[in-house]
């Protein structure tokens, strides 16, 4: 499995040494949680694939496609051509859940290899190893949030000070 930085997808065959639709050079061993491009869609599709994904506890993100033409701005209508991106960790999983809602046909998939689910499987290892365990997430999200209010007081004293000496000059 060979997987173009660019582009965003992947490419199966072991032989390809440049990405044949950008030319830059396809990376072999990339990190797990490298964005692949999984599907395009819009309107109601859009949403079924992202609730699917979300269900599925499948992380995700969506892009516009860069030929978009950007005339839903002037109308307010959801993009004409959204990317859906997941970890490379996840690409397995996240084609199992797209084809079992009819979002991806299975034809159009290529067939994974033993070394490649070996790869994704090692990926997704990674990815459990590099989460923090909740305990950890909830200490810094608190700490995050008390060093936020000090910041904040901090701020209001600075003003308060500096306004002190400004309001002698003023004569108020």
């Amino acid at each position: 499995m060979k997987y173009c930085s660019k582009c965003k997808n992947l490419h199966f065959n072991k032989d390809l040494e440049k990405c044949p639709r950008c030319g830059r050079k396809l990376i072999t061993e990339p990190s797990h949680y490298s964005p692949v491009k999984i599907v395009t869609a819009n309107g109601f599709e859009l949403e079924r694939i992202k609730s699917a994904l979300t269900e599925a506890d499948i992380p995700f993100s969506v892009t516009e496609e860069r030929y978009d033409t950007g005339l839903q701005i002037l109308n307010s209508a959801p993009p004409e051509n959204c990317a859906f991106c997941v970890p490379i960790a996840y690409y397995d999983k996240a084609v199992e859940t797209l084809v079992g809602i009819g979002a991806l046909n299975e034809d159009s998939i290529h067939e994974i290899d033993n070394e490649d689910i070996e790869f994704l499987e090692k990926s997704r290892q990674q990815d459990k190893d590099d989460t923090l365990p909740e305990n950890k997430a909830r200490l810094i999200r608190i700490l995050s949030f008390i060093g936020f209010l000090i910041i904040l007081v901090g701020f209001a004293y600075l003003v308060d000070w500096l306004l002190s000496f400004v309001t002698p000059l003023l004569g108020l």
